[in-house]
């Protein structure tokens, strides 16, 4: 891959009450083809320091500024299904074979290439004010954003009558928008010559939806591994079978199916045992709608004590791993969740878990474990306690002796503990399978979660 590209920025500050910002840049890419490899993108953004107007007279108010800002910016990281980027995806692919009894070479498209590929791009406005009160003891920032992404990369499905390898290629395929705010606060509750406390907030809100996809697909949606992209919808909109609960008589799972008319209209709603009947539904956006941190710091008498905190709230996750331990499968001998201790049997007729079994017929969610399914939509809920920190800095009177400019001792532990929806699950080591191609909704993807430690030192400055 070539990249290429130009770029100018200009500031301008008058009496350091008035600002102003402005870029431009203009950016080439071997990841589309010849026409369309450029893309010129630009930002603007003023700011005015009202407290500094001599009509200003709120001498309270150490800081009131306001600032507005547009910027455009440009992407062409292009993944390909398994997650890898792409650096040539405007041009076909072929494989060559050799048959053996003719003794020819035969080429096949295995990859179809899209030379009207162009760059992604966004544009982002900003609204914002900053402000500190009270002799600096109250301090924040509230922005709030629109931002609307256009020629969305992502891959459209090809019919199989093509008879190319990968049944999808590279488009553009739409636009969707994210709207939110962003707050951060922090402020002094106790200030005095001896001690000092201070606590943090912050926190982030947005939404995310489609606003325009191509033609082709706007009618059904673009249904892409467990999630869906459909106008009005979430980016990350779960796309899954839905979960019927046993069937008490014999503990089979059951899965809802919709009932469908010779003209092809949904009549109603049924149960099927078997999951290749069932009908995948769309069950919303699992993004969280707030996220951020708070923490607090005190100060007294030479002891310094910190605490920060991280949290998450309103989304889903799929947890993949609850989900393979939820059943036997065909195997002897794997590892089972505890809650597989509860499974439907003849003397517990009343579990929503389907029973275990290794038989093929009879597995429960040992053929769900294929697909998603809803039961294993969990809460991406969570409280982290991810520092805290106590150290004591010694008196000069005392440092001075030992010829020592400063002298602190410390204990801090980092990543404690983290409160979640389920025990085991991390929801900070999810991932999304595949990157923004895959369309795969957000996974536990069991990994480690951030590693514990407790350390203790001394710091000196001679």
């Amino acid at each position: 891959m070539v990249r290429d590209g130009y770029f100018f920025r200009g500031d301008y500050n008058y009496a350091d009450k008035y600002f102003s910002e402005a870029s431009l840049r203009h950016d080439g890419s071997s990841i589309f083809a010849p026409g369309h490899r450029w893309g010129t993108f630009w930002s603007v953004s003023v700011g005015w320091a009202i407290n500094k107007e001599k009509w200003f007279t709120a001498d309270w108010v150490d800081l009131l500024k306001l600032k507005l800002s547009y910027g455009e910016q440009g992407n062409d990281g292009l993944l390909d299904r398994s997650g890898y980027r792409m650096y040539y995806p405007y041009t076909d692919t072929y494989k060559t074979s050799y048959n053996e009894a003719t003794k020819e070479f035969t080429n096949q498209i295995a990859y179809k290439g899209n030379a009207n590929l162009t760059w992604e791009k966004s544009g982002e406005l900003n609204l914002g004010v900053d402000f500190s009160l009270f002799k600096h003891r109250l301090n924040g920032t509230l922005e709030v954003f629109n931002k609307k992404t256009t020629d969305l990369l992502f891959w459209k499905t090809l019919p199989l009558s093509s008879g190319i390898s990968v049944t999808s290629y590279p488009a553009n395929i739409g636009a969707m928008s994210n709207k939110g705010f962003e707050l951060s606060l922090d402020g002094d509750v106790v200030r005095s010559k001896t001690l000092t406390w201070n606590v943090n907030l912050n926190m982030t809100y947005f939404k995310n939806k489609i606003t325009e996809l191509d033609p082709t697909i706007a009618k059904d949606g673009l249904k892409a591994g467990s999630s869906i992209i459909r106008i009005g919808g979430s980016r990350y909109e779960a796309y899954m079978y839905k979960y019927a609960g046993t069937d008490k008589s014999n503990g089979h799972a059951t899965y809802y199916k919709d009932v469908i008319d010779a003209n092809g209209n949904v009549t109603g709603q049924t149960t099927t045992t078997d999951l290749t009947q069932a009908t995948r539904y769309d069950l919303g956006d699992i993004n969280p709608k707030v996220y951020g941190g708070f923490g607090t710091t005190l100060n007294a008498y030479g002891f310094d004590f910190s605490m920060q905190f991280s949290y998450q709230l309103g989304g889903k996750v799929y947890d993949g791993q609850y989900q393979q331990y939820m059943h036997l499968g065909q195997s002897t001998g794997v590892a089972l969740h505890k809650d597989a201790l509860g499974a439907w049997s003849a003397d517990n007729t009343s579990s929503n878990i389907p029973r275990l079994s290794t038989a093929k017929a009879d597995d429960g969610f040992a053929v769900g474990s294929q697909s998603a399914v809803d039961y294993f939509l969990t809460s991406s809920d969570y409280l982290s306690f991810n520092n805290v920190t106590l150290g004591y800095s010694f008196p000069k009177r005392i440092i001075n002796h030992l010829a020592l400019n400063s002298l602190r001792v410390y204990v801090a532990g980092e990543n404690l503990f983290v409160v979640t929806a389920r025990k085991g699950l991390d929801p900070r080591t999810t991932l999304e399978v595949g990157g923004f191609t895959s369309g795969s909704a957000l996974i536990s993807g069991g990994g480690y979660a951030a590693l514990r430690s407790i350390t203790a030192g001394i710091t000196l400055t001679f």
